[in-house]
């Protein structure tokens, strides 16, 4: 049998190069990883974006491609890569599409300290207050965001020279991409009962645990949850942890 391409969605102002440490970890394990950098990143046009356009392109040039190849998915999704993410998946499911006779599909979801949105959600609409933390810096003339102290909300469990490694490859966010409503998710949908799953990061500066929490707990669905004491970057200070789960998820939704 073979084994499910892992697609990587990347957080707001990250690139798949933040994530070099768990692709190299999860390839050693035999897994091929796809990842691209989101439009909403250091785009040109930063008023055109939204998430619909980041789930468009999640789904156009990464799910499909794999999938019209009668292949398998196992989607992996960090921080705002849970909204597009998530959209993206919708109707494309392992189980959906065996139900209509076709091979291939996403075999499970494991949400990476991601945001868990609802329909017409925004990222910013589960944010207290519906405001932006006072570490998002926003540009109102270019309609772009960046992060004041970067090292403290994302890398405050990281070496230095880690942090200062993922800093410089952070990269403008587009605003409407974080402040735009979702479409309809994948994660509530039946096809992925006993496939979901969690990764709870309870250092985080960037989404507190506290609201991790929340976001599962009242999601009204069952998830498969492991805490690791870690800041918002798991996949730079616990590589291995995070790799190890994400191969034991890979062989138990399979």
């Amino acid at each position: 049998m073979s084994l499910p391409t892992i697609v990587l969605i990347p957080g707001a102002w990250h690139s798949p190069q933040h994530y070099t440490p768990l692709i190299d970890a999860l390839r050693a394990q035999k897994y091929e990883v796809v990842s691209e950098r989101l439009p909403s990143v250091d785009s040109a046009a930063p008023r055109d974006q939204s998430v619909a356009k980041d789930s468009a392109f999640i789904k156009d040039a990464l799910l499909l491609p794999i999938i019209n190849k009668e292949k398998d998915v196992l989607l992996l999704m960090h921080s705002y890569g849970g909204c597009p993410g998530a959209d993206a998946a919708k109707g494309l499911s392992k189980a959906e599409r065996e139900a209509v006779g076709k091979k291939g599909g996403i075999m499970g979801l494991v949400f990476m300290c991601a945001f868990v949105a609802a329909e017409g959600d925004s990222l910013k609409s589960k944010l207290p207050g519906q405001v932006y933390d006072p570490w998002v810096l926003q540009n109102n003339e270019t309609g772009q965001l960046t992060v004041d102290n970067p090292k403290n909300v994302f890398y405050n469990d990281v070496s230095d020279a880690q942090a200062q490694w993922a800093t410089s490859l952070l990269l403008p966010h587009a605003e409407r991409a974080l402040s735009t409503p979702s479409g309809p998710p994948a994660w509530p949908d039946a096809a992925f009962n006993g496939k979901r799953a969690y990764i709870q990061t309870e250092l985080d500066n960037a989404i507190p645990f506290v609201g991790q929490d929340a976001m599962v707990t009242y999601s009204g669905v069952q998830w498969d949850v492991i805490k690791l004491q870690a800041g918002h970057s798991p996949f730079v200070s616990h590589t291995k942890e995070v790799a190890d789960f994400v191969v034991a998820k890979a062989k138990a939704y399979g």
